[in-house]
């Protein structure tokens, strides 16, 4: 038999190698698999006990923002009991002004409402006559089509007062929940890294307490840039819709206020709002054209230079990254999902930036 006919056996180290080879890209489809169901079940259970995992959340944060007034009172000898009494009342006069606006604020829109349902009647005829749309039939159908009594039970003022009441009902478990878990963050938040650290070795401490520190900063910084921001943004517009002469000037700031932590379109969308009054107010006239464009104007620059200006590249998220983030924790949490959107991505990519095998997620969701 020729040389060239004889098969080469292969020797008993390649056999294990190529065995070795295949074990591993095994393990690795396994791990990707495993982590993909991770990941399901995780956001099933941060969606199904959002009640819970808001709260906690906000905790969470809180306890970062006040980690500089905790170091001040610990380096000076302050009980930790004097410390937490004195985070418990900041927070409570925070909600109380919160709430207070928003009562006072609520209050005068309903108060001022009516004196409205006139002119949209005479806009609402305007719109029929324009159009041509024929009244008769409109009326016929509202006499005969709609339920009125079924309208009417779900818009009782007695179903109006039983759902504000579990609102607020509602909001203050959430507040008390959070006021909670924040105290135990604050007081365990010492003893989890003293017995993390005598698991780990000493250059692993090290590398885990920068990256916990790189992870407070960035959430840190982003709040309070953004409140300040935020701050900013809705007493200048408050301002342009107090000298306009439009109504409600107080909860349109808020809604500005509080929407402008939603990144992109936050504001912009809470610009509607006095728009919409000031429409209702004067028509089409030059209030309206005026309102207008010093609001998105002032929407735009605060969002275009001041607040790149102020925030750098601090974040260093892709824009296309922190749309899909806002999509999907709305899908996950609602409205507050939106507003913790960004912070949640941005303490996500520092992670992934520390995991070797994840660092070419994080490239992907960063803008550098």
């Amino acid at each position: 038999m020729s040389k060239e006919n004889k098969k080469e056996k292969p020797t008993p180290r390649s056999v294990d190698v190529d065995c070795i080879d295949m074990q591993s890209r095994n393990l690795n489809h396994i791990k990707i698999f495993l982590g993909i169901i991770v990941m399901v079940i995780a956001i099933y259970i941060l969606r199904t006990l959002k009640g819970i995992f808001i709260p906690l959340t906000f905790a969470i944060f809180l306890s970062m923002l006040f980690q500089p007034l905790n170091r001040f009172l610990h380096e000076h000898k302050i009980p930790m009991w004097i410390n937490i009494f004195v985070m418990v009342i900041i927070i409570l006069i925070l909600f109380t002004g919160m709430g207070t606006i928003i009562y006072t604020s609520v209050s005068s829109f309903v108060t001022e409402f009516p004196k409205y349902e006139e002119q949209i009647s005479n806009m609402v005829e305007k719109l029929f006559m324009t159009f041509e749309i024929p009244v008769e039939e409109v009326t016929y159908y509202l006499k005969n089509k709609v339920n009125w009594l079924q309208l009417a039970d779900k818009m009782s003022l007695s179903k109006v007062i039983s759902s504000t009441m579990g609102n607020f009902i509602d909001f203050m478990v959430k507040l008390l929940l959070t006021v909670a878990f924040m105290i135990f963050i604050v007081l365990e938040r010492t003893k989890i890294f003293e017995r993390i650290n005598k698991v780990i070795t000493e250059d692993e401490a090290a590398h885990s307490t920068i990256v916990t520190q790189d992870i407070e900063r960035s959430v840190k910084t982003f709040i309070i840039n953004k409140t300040l921001i935020s701050l900013a943004t809705g007493l200048i517009s408050m301002f342009f819709i107090a000298i306009f002469g439009v109504d409600f000037v107080v909860i349109s700031g808020f809604l500005i206020f509080i929407l402008n932590y939603i990144p992109n379109f936050g504001s912009i969308v809470a610009s509607g709002f006095p728009i919409l009054i000031c429409f209702l107010q004067y028509g089409l006239s030059w209030q309206l054209i005026a309102i207008t464009a010093t609001l998105i104007g002032t929407q735009m620059t605060m969002g275009n230079f001041v607040e790149p200006k102020i925030m750098g590249n601090e974040l260093k998220l892709s824009p296309l990254v922190v749309l899909l983030s806002l999509i999907f924790w709305f899908w996950v949490w609602g409205p507050v999902g939106m507003i913790l959107a960004v912070p949640f991505t941005s303490a996500f990519n520092l992670i992934l930036k520390e995991i070797p095998s994840m660092r070419v997620i994080s490239a992907i969701i960063s803008s550098e």
